[in-house]
């Protein structure tokens, strides 16, 4: 194997450590979107059909297969609340601290999905779903976030009804 295989071969291995380590910390995961695992999984297939179907010494085999293990770490991403900050993506190192957040607003859909939306630097973030009781979102940000942060909850009697 030559010098750059080895490198994919630890970039690989400190990828998957890393995610593990993320998927770890989070206390309150944002809802996964499940639609997308089956085209991981096709993307990892064709790397490794396209890679093994023609002839390959050992080094490109083992490229071939630390590719497809690249794209299948694809299906590791997750998101949500650690102890102390929000995380937007699963390589975010630092996520966004709670002390930054100035306003959140709570949303929960008929459905019973909770859809988040969170402000900082006057600035609105993207908005998140949950799967996860009201209650204890609403108990969880009340005791992580700094005092004087706003925390709006809002029902389905707060909508307008001109449909705007």
């Amino acid at each position: 194997m030559n010098i750059f295989t080895l490198l994919l071969l630890f970039f690989t291995i400190v990828l998957y450590v890393f995610l593990l380590l993320t998927r770890k910390a989070i206390v309150i995961p944002v809802l996964q979107k499940k639609k997308m695992y089956p085209f991981y999984l096709f993307l990892t297939f064709l790397i490794l059909w396209i890679g093994f179907s023609s002839w390959q010494d050992l080094n490109e085999r083992v490229r071939t297969i630390l590719a497809a293990l690249i794209m299948l770490s694809f299906l590791l991403d997750k998101r949500g609340f650690t102890e102390d900050s929000l995380l937007l993506f699963s390589l975010d190192n630092r996520g966004i601290p709670f002390k930054e957040i100035e306003r959140v607003v709570l949303y929960q859909e008929e459905s019973g999905l909770i859809k988040l939306n969170y402000f900082r630097k006057d600035r609105r973030g993207p908005i998140l779903t949950f799967n996860y009781p009201l209650t204890e979102m609403v108990v969880f940000l009340s005791t992580h976030l700094v005092e004087g942060t706003k925390l709006e909850i809002l029902t389905k009697d707060d909508e307008p009804k001109d449909g705007r």
